[in-house]
């Protein structure tokens, strides 16, 4: 835990430099939709979606991951009362 907060004070302060040098406006234009903005913010903003994207892309292989793993645990957990049933039968009347 406290290793992912040091590494997230590392990427803010690495992020607040970044915006810092890098404060020049920019025109930035989509679909004849102009807009402007600081080149950090455009930057970041870019990241993001390309980031989300990538997410995207990768969410319907983590699903089937997922998936299988959690039919190969009941598999496992079917199994293994099984083994338990035939260790340990019940007593005879």
């Amino acid at each position: 835990m406290q290793l992912f907060l040091v590494l997230a004070l590392i990427i803010a302060v690495f992020l607040v430099i970044f915006a810092v040098q890098n404060s020049a406006v920019v025109t930035v234009t989509f679909l004849s939709v102009h807009t402007q903005g600081s080149l950090a913010f455009v930057l970041i903003i870019v990241f993001i979606f390309g980031f989300l994207a990538g997410v995207l892309t990768s969410l319907p292989s983590i699903i089937r991951k997922g998936s299988a793993l959690r039919q190969e645990r009941r598999k496992t957990r079917d199994l293994e009362s099984q083994l338990s049933a035939r260790q340990n039968p019940p007593p005879a009347k």
